[in-house]
């Protein structure tokens, strides 16, 4: 499980007619390195999305600010 935002295993025991027991926590390594190789791999692809979103926003204005100048162009030679 993930309590904190860190993985850990639960040891231990419950009497389920009493709901009482004793256990403990301990830091799970391999459960960890998963979800840390999940967390960058998200990063990156909202990395990615982001800088295509820009690159393609960056075109956008361009064509716009070319159609702007060829527009213009069309009304002063009229």
């Amino acid at each position: 499980m993930i309590l904190n935002g860190v993985c850990v295993i639960w040891r231990g025991s419950i009497d389920l007619q009493r709901l009482d027991g004793m256990g403990c926590l301990e830091y799970d390594d391999e459960r960890a390195q998963h979800e840390d190789a999940l967390a960058q791999a998200a990063f990156e692809e909202t990395r990615r999305r982001t800088r295509d979103f820009e690159d393609r926003d960056r075109s956008h204005r361009e064509d716009m600010e070319v159609r702007a100048g060829v527009s213009e162009d069309v009304c002063m030679s009229v």
